[in-house]
């Protein structure tokens, strides 16, 4: 969330891979490189144009896990996460522990 806050405008695309180590990419080739090397990954994005045109292109298997940080009009910063189930992306609830 820090590195989305700082730079709103840009593309934020990646994966939290299982050891909780964030590692961007910046093409479709490089994320769905890094899903298929990562295979228990958690998908993260913003909102940005260039990453929802790379995100709708990528093909995701069953039970992938995403989370978008958004920011809404009234200036709202937060987290959605979903689950893909066949095509769909059912949304998920995110619980913080420590």
């Amino acid at each position: 969330m820090g590195q989305a806050s700082k730079q709103p405008d840009n593309c934020l695309l990646g994966i939290l891979d299982s050891n909780e180590r964030l590692i961007n990419a910046f093409t479709l080739d490089e994320i769905t490189q890094l899903l298929s090397d990562h295979s228990d990954s958690v998908l993260f994005f913003n909102q940005s144009t260039q990453a929802s045109d790379i995100k709708d292109r990528i093909v995701y298997s069953d039970g992938q896990q995403h989370i978008e940080v958004f920011q809404d009009t009234e200036g709202v910063f937060g987290l959605r996460a979903y689950l893909q189930k066949g095509k769909i992306q059912t949304p998920i609830t995110l619980e913080l522990s420590d």
